[in-house]
């Protein structure tokens, strides 16, 4: 050390204890915001995981009831009103962009299904329009359950 002080290089018994502390600083700063970042998307992925698992379980249940009222167990009101538990706001908070527009199409076609259902007697359901329906309703069910699992990084 008196070796640098009486060549003229003091500066190096500063820069070296500065340079270290800086980069300790820097390193653990890094740590922390990589940390918190991971965090929070973990944290984001299991509200997703959970949404979504009610979101689907919700739709069997209407699924369910559907086939109730197709039999004339059930009136098309219950329908409508187990329907309506579908709004999902939570869903529209946390899902992505393609999710969203899923759900809503979803939900418009199971509208209209319902809407169907209401206007004819339950002897006259098995039409071709009420096929086509149910098709499309089954095909966008399937569709958004892809999108949930390609949301969740879930092959």
């Amino acid at each position: 050390m008196d070796e640098l002080i009486k060549q003229g290089q003091w500066w190096w018994l500063l820069v070296v204890p500065i340079a270290t502390g800086s980069l300790a600083l820097l390193g653990s700063w890094l740590g922390s915001r990589l940390g918190k970042t991971t965090e929070h998307e973990q944290w984001l992925r299991n509200e997703k995981i959970e949404t979504y698992s009610e979101y689907l379980e919700t739709i069997r249940r209407v699924d369910l009831l559907l086939e109730r009222v197709v039999g004339g167990v059930s009136k098309p009101v219950e329908l409508m009103e187990a329907t309506d538990e579908l709004g999902g706001s939570r869903l529209r908070l946390i899902s992505s962009e393609a999710v969203r527009e899923a759900t809503k199409s979803h939900r418009d076609r199971r509208q209209a299904l319902t809407e169907y259902l209401e206007h004819i007697s339950p002897a006259t359901v098995q039409t071709p329009e009420f096929k086509s329906a149910s098709e499309k309703l089954h095909q966008s069910r399937t569709h958004l359950a892809e999108l949930m699992a390609r949301d969740l990084n879930i092959d």
